[in-house]
Parts: C-alpha cells; sequence; structure tokens
C-alpha cells in the first residue's frame, strides 16, 4: 500500500499525516461514510526526517495491511459469533428462563467489545512492530510558505 499524505504532527520517531484521496475513489465517500469533512489520519514512522507541512510518500506491506484488517475486523466479529453461539448453548443448558436470544446476543455484544479492549491495550505493541507500522519513504515536497494547506 503506498500513498501519499501530509504531515500534520511530529512525535518522536512517528509522524501523524493526512492522508490524500486517490483520484480513483472519485467522490464516493465511502471511507468516510459519506462526511466529507473527516480526514483519513495514518501514524507512519518517520526514519526520514520529515517535518510538518511537508507531502510525503507513506507505504506498508501488503501482508501488514491484510493482517491489520483481520485483527480490527475479523477477530471481534468471531469474537461476537462466538459469545452468541456460547450464550445460545449455554443459557438453556443452565435453565435460564428468560429471552434467551436477546442475552445470548448481549454476551456476543460484550466478548466482541472484550475483544476490542485488548486490541487496543495492544496497540502500543503494533507501532513497534514493523509489520503493522506504515513507513515514511520520502519527501515529495518540502513544506513552503506558498503551499496552500489542505482543507
Amino acid at each position: 500500500m503506498d500513498r501519499t499524505g501530509v504531515i500534520v504532527a511530529v512525535e518522536k520517531d512517528f509522524s501523524r499525516i493526512k492522508l490524500l484521496r486517490h483520484t480513483a475513489c472519485g467522490n464516493c465517500g465511502a471511507c468516510q461514510l459519506g462526511d466529507d469533512q473527516k480526514d483519513v489520519m495514518l501514524i507512519a514512522k518517520n526514519e526520514v526526517n520529515a517535518q510538518v507541512g511537508d507531502m510525503v510518500e507513506v507505504s506498508m506491506g501488503t501482508s501488514g495491511v491484510l493482517s491489520a484488517a483481520f485483527i480490527m475486523y475479523m477477530i471481534p466479529l468471531m469474537s461476537l459469533f462466538l459469545g452468541l453461539v456460547v450464550g445460545l448453548v449455554s443459557l438453556p443448558a443452565i435453565g435460564y428462563k428468560g429471552n434467551i436470544e436477546v442475552t445470548a446476543s448481549l454476551i456476543g455484544l460484550v466478548v466482541m467489545a472484550v475483544a476490542f479492549f485488548i486490541i487496543k491495550l495492544n496497540d502500543k505493541h503494533f507501532l513497534k512492530s514493523d509489520k503493522y507500522t506504515a513507513r515514511i519513504e520520502h519527501v515529495i515536497q518540502k513544506e513552503r510558505p506558498t503551499m496552500v494547506p489542505l482543507q
């Protein structure tokens, strides 16, 4: 994955980057759920000493992108289904008399929330791993006083 963006903040070895939309994206707004005001932000390792305002190329290996997507989407989804199945099987077994489907759904949501919480707890571990961290490859254009800021 190679993307272009503008650095909006530098924090030690990392930079926060506002990504530019691809021309292929058009104006569908799918990645922003139809809200044009939201920016796609990314944290990337800054080993090229890029500064705030610089336009940079950011890359992340395909396997890293796919692994990160699996962690962020599939693990919570599988946790939801696991909690739902456990609730549907165990509630009748223990003699629960309430609404089993609703209670099992709540158990599934709680298990999914726990999965998201565990992923969030490991956020710093993911940042340290080169596999899950984007990297600034090079500076495309240094900030100049005449540059128009991205809106």
